[in-house]
């Protein structure tokens, strides 16, 4: 009778085993999914990332900004007489 009782848990304890690596497997597979699709999200993040940066160089140089001033806040150079000169 024990022999039967030492096999029977032998049984359950491969079993379990192959149960756990299975569930191990599956788990590592979902992993590297969920890896994968935030590292594009990544790649995604420092491509536009890099677009805003060309936008911002591109909006801040003077003569852009001079002319959305002009532009937008009907803003204009002072005349001579209207400089004022600080010693």
């Amino acid at each position: 009778m024990p022999r039967q009782y030492l096999i029977a848990l032998l049984l359950a304890m491969v079993l379990g085993s192959a149960l756990t690596v299975i569930y191990v497997k599956h788990q590592s597979r979902v992993l590297f999914s969920d890896l994968r699709d935030i590292q594009k999200q990544q790649d995604r993040a420092v491509i536009h990332w890099s677009r805003l940066q060309l936008q911002n160089s591109t909006l801040a140089t003077h003569s852009n900004i001079e002319a959305r001033a002009r532009k937008t806040l009907k803003m204009r150079l002072p005349d001579t007489v209207q400089l004022v000169r600080l010693p």
